[in-house]
């Protein structure tokens, strides 16, 4: 039995709570867009219902912890194929070992929820420094970023207390997801910002940035394979920095 979701992780976690319903225990949990159709395997639709959801939300956070729902929602960030059903059996062993489950590393189904985690985690605190924001002519500061994971609502509450001051928009634009901040709060929006296309960066900022960073570079002490260690390659084509 496969379980098939919207992709979202109220669906997700509605297709939790159906098995444990169902008393079955399904062969993989995926999203309809990454579905192949079988002739093999038995497929069951799973419609997202967020009392469902909410319920195995608090079960995770009370019965198990907090630790332990922020692990399962970091690896679903992830978005590695797999991620359902390990976050599905990640769950079921909490429910059965509280919260040492966390910590039960030796289980390759908890090892598998907590790489994924680490690794979303892991991202999140890299682009904490590498993001770079440039000012368009309305004002706003804008960033577009190809993270390898779904993290700009991880990332948003950092910039919302550092620029406070300022509103931004955090693109994504691989995925084509933006954080829109309004100097207020931060909302999430799916799609591309219309205006984006037509606004030019001030140059000058960004003329200054780069000959910043030539100024403060050391010849002598120059490190390229320790610079890719903090700044992957693929990264490159958004920093301001590395387009000199």
């Amino acid at each position: 039995m496969v379980y098939i979701t919207d992709g979202s992780f109220e669906g997700l976690l509605t297709a939790v709570f159906e098995a444990y319903q169902n008393r079955e225990n399904p062969e993989d949990i995926i999203s309809r867009s990454t579905l192949q159709l079988s002739m093999v395997i038995e497929m069951r639709e799973i419609i997202t219902d967020p009392e469902k959801s909410d319920r195995v939300y608090k079960a995770i956070s009370e019965k198990i912890s907090q630790e332990a729902l922020e692990m399962v929602y970091s690896a679903y960030l992830s978005e590695a194929p797999d991620c359902g059903l390990y976050i599905y059996r990640f769950i079921r062993i909490g429910m059965k070992i509280g919260k040492k489950v966390c910590h039960y590393l030796q289980n390759p189904d908890v090892l598998r929820v907590h790489d994924l985690s680490r690794k979303v985690f892991g991202e999140t605190h890299r682009f904490l420094g590498l993001l770079r924001f440039k000012r368009i002519q309305n004002g706003i500061f804008y960033a577009q970023y190809e993270p390898d994971h779904n993290i700009t609502m991880l990332i948003s509450g950092h910039f919302a207390e550092r620029l406070s001051d300022q509103p931004w928009i955090i693109h994504d634009t691989g995925r084509d997801v933006c954080a829109l901040y309004d100097t207020r709060e931060y909302v999430l929006m799916q799609g591309h910002p219309p205006f984006i296309d037509e606004a030019q960066p001030e140059e000058e900022f960004e003329r200054l940035w780069k000959g910043y960073f030539k100024a403060i570079a050391i010849e002598s002490r120059k490190n390229p394979r320790l610079q890719r260690s903090f700044m992957p390659v693929r990264y490159w084509k958004n920093l301001t920095e590395k387009r000199l």
